[in-house]
């Protein structure tokens, strides 16, 4: 079975492409000449993924080698310098024959030499309400329109680990400063640009997110999970709500689905969900830096559990403090909480005091969601929908804020 997930590039945008390897891959589509052609059999502008294995999802991107038309190889980067250059006929997805690059080549690190391509498919875009968002002094409304934008033009993404979700393979995602390999790439100053990337094999969906009633304007650049912020200007809603949010995730968030990263998936078959977030940032400056992370029931949206890295001076999240100095196991430092609502459904929020700003942090989210589970705060739903980072920005104008890298691991 074939599947549909993955971007497309046109014979059209490749000639346009400069090349970057010595003639290894000289249209620049991050498959090796010579390997074969990519198939978009339904002219839907996404290329062709295979399940070679058979097991009912897709193991990857596919690749037509003789000529016909069809999807007949599973395409891999067994050394994981984002470039494929190898093909697999096999059901346990072993290279059968490579094009070899020039000169040496990065190795693959903790995903190993062999970099499975990508193993949980999923499938559907179900629809679920407007993106929360987290107020002033008082309740924000959400709503980020995901309609319009033109994506850049971004590239093939890469094989190499298999995200761990239903029937994918153990896979490693590596952790911040593990020189992932990013596909992706554009800038924008669209109000609502959005983009599919990868980081390591893994898709995930940015989002500019200008959703605020009094946003301005914003001129967003990024690359795979990383992004910056190179200007956005706006001011606060009537309603405290942020001028706008760009925005980086895993899941369905937004009215968007990403299928493959894993998520949403259901509380009780999740063993850990790692993630970790890298960023900068000048110390004034009315933002936040916060993950926005989606918990409902059956793609519908119950409630939202949400982390800030930085607490901005004359803003606050939405509700009241509930507790102040609060240690979350296996989390480093201490957390204010503060619950409340927002568009009626009920948000907590753990949240660095004003002044101490964390650049950096990588934890397992279900450590948050059993704390606050523990606390006995309110967060209705049996999934976590989604797991999402960005900065809200409440009045500009900001400059040079920057994701510098963002990942998302579920382990069930």
């Amino acid at each position: 079975m074939i599947y549909r997930r993955l971007s497309f590039v046109s014979a059209l945008t490749l000639a346009a492409c400069s090349s970057s390897s010595g003639g290894f891959d000289a249209n620049n589509d991050k498959v090796a000449d010579g390997l074969g052609s990519l198939v978009d059999s339904d002219g839907d502008g996404f290329a062709d993924s295979i399940d070679i294995d058979g097991d009912g999802l897709p193991d990857g991107l596919g690749i037509d080698t003789n000529g016909d038309g069809m999807v007949d190889g599973l395409l891999l980067d067994t050394d994981c310098d984002g470039i494929y250059e190898s093909v697999s006929k096999n059901k346990d997805k072993t290279p059968e024959y490579m094009i070899q690059p020039p000169g040496p080549t990065p190795g693959c690190g903790p995903t190993g030499s062999g970099g499975s391509a990508p193993g949980s498919g999923g499938g559907g875009n179900p629809q679920v309400g407007g993106s929360p968002s987290v107020g002033g002094s008082g309740p924000s409304v959400g709503g980020a329109p995901s309609a319009g934008g033109t994506p850049a033009a971004g590239g093939m993404p890469a094989a190499g680990g298999a995200q761990t979700g239903s029937g994918g393979a153990a896979f490693v995602e590596g952790g911040l400063g593990a020189s992932p390999s990013y596909i992706g790439s554009g800038k924008t100053t669209d109000r609502y640009a959005e983009e599919e990337v990868y980081r390591n094999g893994t898709p995930y969906r940015f989002i500019a997110n200008g959703w605020g009633t009094n946003w301005g304007s914003h001129s967003i650049s990024w690359r795979g999970t990383s992004f910056i912020v190179e200007s956005l200007t706006g001011s606060q809603g009537s309603d405290y709500s942020p001028a706008g949010y760009p925005t980086m995730f895993c899941g369905l968030y937004s009215e968007k689905q990403v299928d493959g990263c894993g998520l949403p998936a259901s509380i009780s078959s999740l063993q850990t969900i790692k993630t970790g977030w890298a960023w900068s940032g000048p110390s004034s400056g009315q933002y936040n830096a916060a993950w926005d992370i989606w918990i409902g029931d059956g793609g519908q949206l119950k409630s939202y559990l949400m982390v800030w890295l930085r607490d901005p001076p004359g803003q606050q999240p939405a509700g009241a403090a509930a507790a102040a100095n609060v240690q979350v196991p296996n989390v480093p430092g201490t957390w204010s909480v503060w619950t409340g609502n927002v568009n009626g459904r009920p948000i907590v929020n753990y949240v660095k005091p004003e002044g101490q700003d964390l650049s950096e942090l990588e934890f397992d989210v279900m450590d948050f969601y059993e704390h606050a589970k523990s606390r006995n705060y309110n967060l209705p739903g049996g999934q976590i929908m989604a797991v999402a980072i960005g900065f809200e920005v409440w009045n500009g104008p900001v400059s040079n804020i920057e994701t510098k890298d963002f990942y998302v691991h579920v382990n069930k």
